[in-house]
């Protein structure tokens, strides 16, 4: 019984002090435009390697909005949409009707060279141009 109640504090005090050792966030705003116009759906992702961390925010007529760690970003940008699945038939394997497909080129999302500093003085708006041609 006492082993029980022991163990039930120790997960306790190892959940108390993770929390206390979150970051603290600031709220980011921005918007984006592709090829001039507001891009009207997808994701933007804001990735700092060193941390591991990656935050994402959607992105709904050109304009995105969330709370992020401060520090130095990446910025990359996904907009998904569902094609027909294509690929070899396997026996006995059901591939999907349809999959989602990247529709941005990877010089705006895996390759991208957009870059965010998040501060904990603000305002942090940040408005990306993305070309396509």
């Amino acid at each position: 019984m006492w082993t029980m109640w022991i163990m039930i504090l120790l997960v306790l005090a190892g959940c108390a002090r993770s929390t206390r050792n979150e970051p603290s966030r600031y709220p980011v705003t921005g918007k984006v435009t592709l090829d001039g116009t507001p891009l009207s759906e997808g994701t933007v992702y804001f990735r700092t390697a060193s941390l591991g961390l990656i935050e994402r925010f959607p992105i709904k007529a050109g304009s995105f909005s969330g709370d992020a760690v401060a520090g130095d970003r990446r910025v990359e940008f996904s907009v998904l949409k569902s094609v027909n699945s294509v690929g070899p038939k396997m026996p006995g394997v059901t591939p999907p009707e349809t999959v989602l497909a990247e529709t941005l080129p990877a010089a705006l999302n895996t390759e991208s060279t957009f870059t965010a500093t998040v501060t904990a003085d603000g305002p942090n708006e940040f408005n990306f141009e993305l070309k396509t041609r």
